[in-house]
C-alpha cells in the first residue's frame, strides 16, 4: 500500500537532495519528534546540514522568518496558508486543500487513511529510503506511528514487514509494562493505566494476593499468566478493546535504537517532547545513548503528573461527550488518552486547560466511535470557529485553540455535532 506514495515521496527526496542545508520543522509528539528524527538522519548521511525546530504548533510570526528551504513534519496540511511556497509538507493529517503550491506528501490524498493506516513518521521513512540506504530508520517510524496509537495495517503493516525481514525490529508476544520492580512498574504506569495506580498500599495489596513481586523480567511464565489475567480483569472493568490490546500483545523490539522497547521509545520521546526538552527526545532518534537517562526520568515525572491529575479531576457529562479541566497545561493529551482508554470510552473525551490567555482542548475517541461516525477533526474545528478558535486533527484524535470564555459555548457546539455525527442521539 504504501507504494501509492512512490512518486511524491521521490519527488520530496529529489528536492532535499538538491539543497546544501535544510531547515526542519515538527510537531513535538512521539510521532512529529520520530518524523524530524528520522529526516535528519537520512540528512547527516547525505552530508546534508540541517537545523531543527520542534514546537507544539505553526505560528505565524515564526514561519515568516524561514528564509531557507524547510520540511514541515507531521503538521502543515491543515494550515497550508502559513507554509512558505517553496516548502515541502510531509503529514498524514487530513489536508484541507488537495491541490496548493507546495509539494504535500500526506497519505490522504492517494487513498491510505492517515488516522489509522500511516503516520508521519512512516511518510518519512518513506522519503528517507529515497535519500540513501535508511532500512534501519524503519524502528523509528514504527515508534510514531504507535505514537499516534495506530495499528500496524495497511502501509504500517509494509513498514512492518520490512523492518521484520530485514531485522531491524523483533516482535515478542507479552505483558506490556516495560521491565523494572513491578509494584514502581505499576505505581507510575499510564498506558496501561489501572485504578490502584499512585497508590502503594493498594499495589502491594495486589501483588501479595497474586503472590508475586521483584522484577517483571524475573517472574515464572505462571507468575506472568496471574499477573496478566488480573490487570486484563481489572482494566476490562471499564476499558476500550484497544486497551486491552495495549496490555498483553504484540510488543516491538527495536534492535538499532538505543531505546530497545518500542513502547517506552514512545514514552519517553513523548513526555520529553510535551516538557520542552525537544532536544532530549531529538538526540535519542539520533542514538544518543547519554541522553536515555535524563529521558527516562522526564518520563517518570511526566507519568506522575498524569496520574496526579488523574486523581483530581471531575469527568463533566454532555450529551454524546464528555469534558474535564485540568490544571497541569503539560499532561493534557496524556490525561485524554488515558481516560478515553481506560476510563470512559463509551463517549469522546475533551480535556481544557488554560495556557497563556488560551484555552487549551485534547480531545480523544476510540476506533469503535469512529467507526459510528465520530469525526474530532471536523467538530473540533467547526465548533472552535463559532467561538473565534481555531480547531483539527484526526477523526479519532483532534484539539482546538480558544479564547478564554468561550468554554461553555464550545462544549455546547461540539456536543450538539458530534451527537449529530452519532446519529442524533447520545452514546
Amino acid at each position: 500500500m504504501i507504494e501509492r506514495l512512490a512518486e511524491a515521496t521521490e519527488l520530496a527526496a529529489q528536492i532535499l537532495a538538491k539543497h546544501d542545508y535544510v531547515r526542519v520543522i515538527s510537531h513535538n509528539d512521539a510521532d512529529g519528534i520520530t518524523s524530524a528524527g528520522i529526516i535528519c538522519n537520512a540528512l547527516y548521511r547525505r552530508g546534508i546540514p540541517f537545523h531543527v525546530n520542534i514546537v507544539s504548533h505553526l505560528d505565524e510570526a515564526f514561519v515568516r522568518t524561514l528564509d531557507e528551504p524547510a520540511i514541515f513534519c507531521d503538521m502543515g496540511s491543515g494550515q497550508p496558508s502559513l507554509i512558505p511556497r517553496d516548502a515541502v509538507i510531509i503529514d498524514h493529517h487530513m489536508p484541507i486543500e488537495s491541490d496548493t503550491e507546495h509539494l504535500q506528501v500526506n497519505p490522504h490524498l492517494v487513498g491510505i487513511d492517515g488516522s489509522f493506516e500511516l503516520s508521519a513518521s512512516g511518510v518519512t521513512y518513506a522519503i528517507a529510503k529515497h535519500l540513501g540506504n535508511n532500512i534501519d530508520l524503519a524502528g523509528l517510524a514504527i515508534v510514531g506511528a504507535l505514537g499516534d496509537r495506530q495499528p500496524m495495517i495497511g502501509a504500517n503493516k509494509d513498514i512492518l514487514d520490512e523492518a521484520l525481514q530485514h531485522n531491524i525490529v523483533t516482535i515478542a508476544h507479552r505483558l506490556k509494562l516495560g521491565d523494572g520492580d513491578l509494584a514502581e512498574l505499576l505505581m507510575y504506569s499510564t498506558d496501561p493505566y489501572v485504578d490502584i495506580a499512585g497508590d502503594p498500599n493498594k499495589i502491594q495489596t495486589f501483588l501479595d494476593e497474586l503472590d508475586i513481586g521483584g522484577k517483571l523480567s524475573e517472574l515464572s511464565p505462571e507468575e506472568l499468566r496471574r499477573l496478566a489475567s488480573a490487570l486484563v480483569l481489572k482494566v476490562m472493568k471499564k476499558a476500550s478493546v484497544d486497551a486491552i490490546e495495549s496490555l498483553v500483545g504484540e510488543s516491538y523490539k527495536l534492535n538499532y535504537e538505543v531505546i530497545s522497547d518500542a513502547s517506552l521509545f514512545v514514552r519517553m520521546t513523548n513526555a520529553s517532547g510535551k516538557l520542552g526538552k525537544t532536544g532530549l527526545a531529538l538526540a535519542l532518534c539520533l542514538r544518543d545513548a547519554g541522553a536515555k537517562d535524563q529521558a527516562q526520568q522526564l518520563c517518570l515525572d511526566y507519568q506522575r503528573r498524569t496520574i496526579s491529575e488523574m486523581k483530581k479531576i471531575d469527568i463533566k457529562e454532555g450529551t454524546s461527550i464528555r469534558y474535564v479541566h485540568s490544571s497541569d497545561k503539560d499532561v493534557i493529551g496524556a490525561l485524554a488518552g488515558t481516560i478515553i482508554q481506560y476510563v470512559a470510552p463509551d463517549k469522546p473525551i475533551l480535556v481544557m486547560t488554560e495556557q497563556k490567555g488560551k484555552i487549551k482542548i485534547s480531545a480523544r475517541g476510540t476506533r469503535k466511535l469512529v467507526q459510528k461516525g465520530l469525526d474530532l477533526s471536523v467538530a473540533m474545528s467547526e465548533a472552535a470557529k463559532k467561538v473565534g478558535g481555531v480547531g483539527g486533527g484526526h477523526n479519532i484524535a483532534s484539539g482546538a485553540s480558544l479564547p478564554v470564555g468561550t468554554e461553555p459555548k464550545f462544549v455546547e457546539a461540539v456536543d450538539a455535532i458530534i451527537t449529530e455525527q452519532l446519529g442524533g442521539k447520545g452514546e
